[in-house]
């Protein structure tokens, strides 16, 4: 914290009233002199805190999940504050502090939504990547999926998933290959699908998605259902299917029905 936020706070305890939301001449002020804005800022940051933990989560969750610091959660909820402040008409007899916490809130939620994770691991996936990272600090490098396996007692299945879905995002624009030496520029993941005759978006929005879809699936049914879906994915028809697991076609049916009504309730 700067010496300037520190001796506010210090003024703040000797006279709360002066940095008060809850009086409306002190919101006028705020409209007029950015200085004193700053200040009643830096004195009612409580009521951001307040605002995350009821209504988004812990800031420590958020921090985790989100790979945020504290520090900007907090310059969120000073954005939502001032917009909060230039927005609200004190003429109307409304309370201050409840419309300021909807719009911290949906300063820090506008956030969360852009810049978070685009697919967004499940809770059981959470827990894996959190039990990989602790083992991976203790032995000083990550052991193989086998080892994983053992350690963890999870299926090597769901281990790959795991770091699948918690894996960083790579963005299109990011070099995917050196620079050559006839071109000072590295080809980016955007010139090789293009390379490839592809249609760049419908093929990472769609990758996407069935990426995202199919780790909700899994934690929603059965080992066998998972099984009949993965092989009716890799091609096999109902009949083969049904001969591979040694299952009647009504049972492959039943479970492809069941798994699209899952995928339908997802999706509306």
């Amino acid at each position: 914290m700067s010496e300037h936020a520190l001796f506010v706070k210090q003024r703040v305890g000797k006279n709360q009233a002066q940095y008060s939301l809850y009086n409306m001449e002190n919101i006028r002020r705020c409209k007029e002199d950015s200085e004193y804005l700053g200040e009643v800022i830096l004195a009612n940051e409580d009521l951001i805190w307040h605002s995350v933990h009821k209504y988004i989560g812990k800031p420590e969750t958020l921090v985790r999940q989100y790979c945020l610091e504290k520090a900007d959660i907090l310059q969120l909820g000073r954005m939502g504050i001032i917009k909060a402040i230039k927005a609200f008409d004190i003429t109307r007899g409304v309370k201050f502090s409840s419309f300021a916490v909807i719009t911290i809130v949906r300063e820090i939620n506008c956030f969360l939504r852009d810049s978070g994770n685009i697919v967004r691991p499940t809770r059981t996936a959470t827990t894996i990547l959190q039990h990989i990272s602790k083992i991976e600090a203790d032995l000083g490098y990550l052991p193989t999926i086998e080892e994983l396996s053992a350690l963890l007692g999870e299926n090597e299945e769901q281990i790959k998933k795991a770091l699948d879905v918690g894996r960083p995002v790579k963005y299109l624009q990011e070099p995917y290959l050196k620079a050559s030496a006839s071109s000072h520029e590295a080809a980016t993941a955007m010139d090789v699908l293009k390379d490839e005759g592809r249609d760049v978006e419908e093929y990472v929005l769609d990758k996407l998605y069935v990426t995202a879809l199919l780790a909700q699936l899994q934690n929603q049914i059965s080992s066998k259902e998972w099984q009949v879906l993965q092989l009716r994915m890799a091609g096999y028809n109902q009949t083969q299917t049904a001969d591979f697991l040694n299952v009647s076609q009504m049972c492959v049916s039943r479970t492809m029905k069941k798994i699209q009504n899952i995928s339908k309730n997802k999706l509306s």
